[in-house]
C-alpha cells in the first residue's frame, strides 16, 4: 500500500481471477481501540469467447449473413461497426463485394476485450462446362481459312469456347456498339457481326468470350492527346504522352473508364458469355516514369475500383467478367499495379499469362522455363491457387501454343495442360497470335452446354424424332427383408435436415457441382449405412416426415437442371443408361429394397437435353415417386430480373412440368444460382398473363442443414442446401455434404432423428421453446 495525496492506495499483485476479500485494520486510536473494514471485490481478466454459428461462406455477387454468439454478456464489432446483441447472439449482413475478413471485437460487461479474425469465403460462378477455348483475333475470325481452323476445332469436340477480341491491342473495336466516342475517334471498324457469331457459336454449345484489351489503346490515347485531353493519358515526369506500346491511357481517369465499360455492356447486351479484361494494368517498368493525372491512392487500388464499376455494369446482364494478369503479378504486384487477391475479389475468374517463354531464368527455381513448360506452369499456378482462394474467382490461365525460342508442338502444349490439371485447374484459354493451334495437343472430350454430333456418334443423342417416344419401363425391385431399427439414436424431431444439392453425374466429372457415378453411388450407400431416409422437398416444407422409420433421419436429394447427366437412355431409347443419377438410384435401391424412391429434380424448359421423351420422363419420375420442382424457365439469376420478368421465368418454369403432367402440384422451387430476387416474395407466388404459380417452399444454394420444419427457425422461403462431396474427401471445412455428414456424425444430438409415429413429435424436453405454436398438440418430449 503507497501514500498518495489524500488517500491510501493499495496496489495487489499476483491476485488470480475469481472473488476477494480486502480486510483493513486500524488500532491504536483513543484508549487504544480499533475497527475493521472488509470489502469485497471480483477480479476478472478473462476475455469473452466469440463463435460463428454460421460460417462466413457466400456465393459470388451474392450478400452474406451470419450469425455468431458471445459467450457472455458484452458488445460486438464487426469491422469497426457495433452490432445489435440479443439474449448473447447477433446477426450480420453485408451486401457485396464482401471483405476478405471479419475482424470481430468483443468486450463483455468488465471491460475484458478479445478480437477474433475469420475468413470470408466466396463460392465461384461456374459457368455450365469448364472453360477450353482458344484465342481469335478479329480479323482472324473473319479469315475463312482461319475460321474453318477453329470451327474444324470444335467439331472434333477439342474446344468448348471461342475467345474473340472485341477491343485489341491497336485499339481497334472488331464488331460495332452504338458507342459515340468510338465512333468518334475512329475505332469501331465492324471486322465482324458479333450478335451473329453468338448466335453461331451457341448453336452448336460453345461458350463466347470477348476480350477486351483496356488502358493499352493507341487510337484512344493518340485522339484524346490531339484533343487536349492529355489527363487521359499516362505521362512523363516532363509532361510528355507516355510512349510505350503506342499509347497507354490512364487508368485513373473516369472518362478512359467509361469507355471500356460501355464496350463492355455493349457486348453483353448482344449476348456475349464472358468480357476477359486484358492490359488491366499499369504499364511495366519504373512507376517513377509514369504520372497518372488524378490519382487518388495506389494504381493497384484504382485497378480494383475499375474492376469493381465494371462488375456493376455487367450485372443485370448476368455476364462473367475476367482479368488477364501477368505471370509476376502473384510474387510482385507493384510492377504492373495487379494485386491478385484484390482482383480475385471483383472478377468471376483471374486468367495468369504462365507463358513458359516468358520467364527468366530460374523463376521458381526453373533453371529454363521455356523447356520445361509443366514444371514453370505446375509452380506458378501454385501461387496463384494460393491468392485466388476463398474470394470468388475461379483460375483459368492463358497457355502457349506458339513458338518462341523453343519449339512448341503437341508434346509441349500438353505438358502445360496437365501442369494446370494437376494443379487441380482444368480450364484454360490458348494463346496463338497466328490463330493456327496444335490440335494433337487437345482431347476430343470438351463438354459443352449443347451439342448435336452424328447419329451414333453422340452417346446423349436423341431418339429420332419420326419415331415414337418410347416408354420407360418400370422398375422391378427385389423382395425387402424387414427394415432395421437403429440403436443408440434417441428421437429428435427438432433436430437439422440435410439437403443434398446434386448437379450431373458424370464419369468426367467436369463442374465443381458435379460427381462421378461412383461418387454419387458411395453417397448414397452411406446415407445408407449412417441411416438417412430420402423424403422430398415437398415433404421438408409442408413437414410431412410421419413416414420417415424410428431412428432414421430424413435426407432432401436435389438434382437441378433436369439434365441428360441425371436421366437419359441407351441408344435403344428405352434402357435407362446405368452411369445417370436415376441408374445409379435404381440399382441403389434394388439391391437395398426398403430404401425409398425419393427425391426432387428442379426443372428448366427443356427437360432432359429437349429429347421428344422429356415431359414422357417427367410422368415416369412423378409416378415413381420423385418430385418435381420449379428452377425457372431459363436459369437466369432472378437477382438481374426486374418484377415481371421473374414472374414470368417462374410462370413459365411451371407451365413445363405441368404440361407434362395434367393436374400436378408444384410445391417447390429452386433459385438458379441461389439468386434471390427483388422483392425475395416472387420466389414464393406470383403470377405471369394470367398463370399464377405457388406458394412455393424456396431452395438456396447454400452450405447448411435445413432447420426442422417443426422449428421456429425454419424458413420455408429461404431453405438451405449442401453441395455434394467429391472423394476422397480430405478433411477440409468446404461445407460439402461429406464434411457436415462428419459434423453430424460427431455430433448426433443435432440431427433430426424420427420416434416413428406420425401422430407425435418427440425431441428433448429443453428443446420445447423451439417448437413452433400450432405443433405443442402432438409434443411428446423426455
Amino acid at each position: 500500500m503507497r501514500p498518495e495525496p489524500g488517500e491510501l492506495v493499495l496496489h495487489p499483485r499476483g491476485l488470480g481471477d475469481g472473488d476477494h476479500v480486502l480486510e483493513i485494520r486500524a488500532g491504536g486510536g483513543f484508549l487504544g481501540s480499533h475497527a475493521v473494514r472488509r470489502f469485497q471485490f471480483v477480479v476478472d481478466r478473462q476475455p469473452p469467447a466469440v463463435r460463428l454459428l454460421r460460417a462466413a461462406v457466400a456465393r459470388q455477387w451474392q450478400p452474406l449473413a451470419f450469425e455468431g454468439q458471445l459467450s457472455e454478456p458484452g458488445t460486438i464489432v464487426v469491422n469497426g461497426k457495433r452490432v445489435a446483441v440479443k439474449d448473447d447472439r447477433f446477426v450480420v449482413r453485408y451486401a457485396p463485394p464482401l471483405p476478405a475478413a471479419l475482424t470481430l471485437t468483443a468486450t463483455d460487461l468488465a471491460g475484458n476485450r478479445a478480437v477474433q479474425r475469420f475468413p470470408v469465403r466466396v463460392v465461384p460462378r461456374t459457368p455450365a462446362a469448364p472453360i477450353r477455348a482458344v484465342h481469335v483475333t478479329a480479323y482472324g475470325w473473319a479469315d475463312l481459312q482461319l475460321r474453318r481452323g477453329v470451327l474444324a476445332l470444335i467439331a472434333q469436340r477439342r474446344i468448348n469456347a471461342v475467345e474473340i477480341d472485341i477491343k485489341d491491342e491497336g485499339g481497334l473495336v472488331g464488331f460495332d456498339p452504338s458507342i459515340p466516342l468510338g465512333r468518334r475517334i475512329g475505332a469501331v471498324r465492324k471486322i465482324y457481326d458479333l450478335k451473329a457469331l453468338i448466335a453461331q457459336l451457341h448453336a452448336k454449345g460453345i461458350r463466347v468470350i470477348g476480350r477486351l484489351v483496356c488502358f493499352r489503346d493507341p487510337v484512344l490515347a493518340s485522339q484524346a492527346w490531339k484533343s487536349g485531353k492529355r489527363d487521359w493519358v499516362i505521362q512523363t515526369p516532363d509532361g510528355q504522352a507516355y510512349s510505350g506500346y503506342g499509347g497507354f491511357t490512364n487508368f485513373a481517369n473516369p472518362e478512359v473508364r467509361k469507355y471500356q465499360i460501355d464496350i463492355a455492356v455493349a457486348a453483353a447486351k448482344d449476348g456475349i458469355d464472358d468480357v476477359l479484361y486484358d492490359y488491366v494494368r499499369r504499364p511495366d517498368g519504373p512507376i517513377s516514369s509514369m504520372v497518372f493525372s488524378g490519382l487518388h491512392g495506389t494504381p493497384e487500388h484504382a485497378i480494383v475500383e475499375f474492376l469493381h464499376e465494371t462488375r456493376l455494369a455487367l450485372r443485370p446482364y448476368g455476364t462473367f467478367l475476367g482479368a488477364s494478369v501477368f505471370g509476376v503479378a502473384a510474387d510482385r504486384p507493384h510492377e504492373v499495379a495487379q494485386d491478385i487477391p484484390q482482383i480475385a475479389r471483383q472478377v468471376d475468374y483471374v486468367s495468369p499469362m504462365v507463358y513458359p517463354s516468358h520467364w527468366g531464368p530460374g523463376e521458381y527455381n526453373v533453371p529454363d522455363p521455356n523447356a520445361e513448360p509443366y514444371l514453370i506452369v505446375q509452380r506458378s499456378l501454385k501461387v496463384f491457387q494460393h491468392d485466388v482462394n476463398g474470394t470468388g474467382a475461379r483460375l483459368v490461365p492463358w497457355l502457349q501454343d506458339f513458338t518462341l525460342g523453343v519449339t512448341y508442338g503437341p508434346e509441349q502444349v500438353r505438358a502445360q495442360i496437365q501442369a494446370a490439371h494437376d494443379d487441380g485447374v482444368n480450364e484454360y484459354l490458348l494463346w496463338d497470335p497466328a490463330v493456327t493451334y496444335t490440335a494433337g495437343a487437345l482431347t476430343a472430350d470438351a463438354p459443352v452446354a449443347k451439342m448435336k454430333l452424328p447419329q451414333g456418334g453422340d452417346e446423349f443423342a436423341a431418339a429420332p424424332a419420326s419415331k415414337p417416344a418410347p416408354k420407360p419401363k418400370p422398375v422391378a425391385r427385389a423382395q425387402a427383408a424387414p427394415l432395421a431399427t437403429p440403436t443408440g439414436l434417441k428421437p429428435n424431431e427438432l433436430g437439422v435436415v440435410p439437403v443434398i444439392m446434386h448437379h450431373e453425374i458424370r464419369p468426367d466429372r467436369v463442374g465443381a457441382y458435379d460427381q462421378t457415378p461412383q461418387e454419387f453411388r458411395t453417397e448414397l450407400q452411406t446415407l445408407w449405412q449412417r441411416h438417412y431416409w430420402p423424403v422430398r422437398a415437398a415433404d421438408l416444407v409442408d413437414g410431412n416426415l410421419g413416414k420417415v422409420p424410428a431412428g432414421w433421419t430424413p435426407v432432401v436429394l436435389t438434382f437441378d437442371d433436369s439434365t441428360q447427366y441425371q436421366f437419359f437412355y441407351e441408344a435403344d431409347g428405352k434402357t435407362i443408361k446405368p452411369t445417370t443419377a436415376i441408374g445409379v438410384y435404381l440399382q441403389f435401391v434394388q439391391a437395398h429394397p426398403k430404401w425409398p424412391m425419393a427425391g426432387t429434380f428442379y426443372v428448366l424448359r427443356e427437360p432432359f437435353a429437349g429429347i421428344p421423351q422429356g415431359p414422357e420422363i417427367l410422368r415416369w419420375l412423378v409416378a415413381h415417386g420423385f418430385e418435381l420442382g420449379d428452377h425457372t424457365y431459363d436459369h437466369i439469376p432472378l437477382n438481374t430480373l426486374d418484377a415481371t420478368k421473374v414472374q414470368l421465368e417462374l410462370a413459365k418454369g411451371a407451365d413445363v412440368i405441368e404440361s407434362a403432367v395434367s393436374g400436378y402440384r408444384i410445391r417447390t422451387m429452386a433459385l438458379p444460382l441461389g439468386a434471390i430476387p427483388h422483392p425475395a416474395s416472387l420466389a414464393v407466388r406470383g403470377s405471369w398473363d394470367g398463370k399464377a404459380y405457388g406458394p412455393f417452399g424456396v431452395f438456396l444454394a447454400g452450405a447448411e442443414p435445413s432447420h426442422s420444419p417443426y422449428s421456429v427457425k425454419f424458413d420455408p422461403a429461404a431453405i438451405p442446401r449442401i453441395r455434394s462431396s467429391h472423394l476422397p474427401w480430405n478433411g477440409a471445412n468446404d461445407f460439402t455434404w461429406n464434411m457436415w455428414l462428419h459434423q453430424l456424425t460427431a455430433n448426433p444430438q443435432l440431427r433430426y432423428v424420427s420416434d416413428g409415429d406420425p401422430k407425435h413429435l418427440t425431441f428433448p424436453r429443453d428443446e420445447l421453446s423451439g417448437l413452433q405454436r400450432r405443433f405443442r398438440a402432438e409434443a411428446r418430449t423426455y
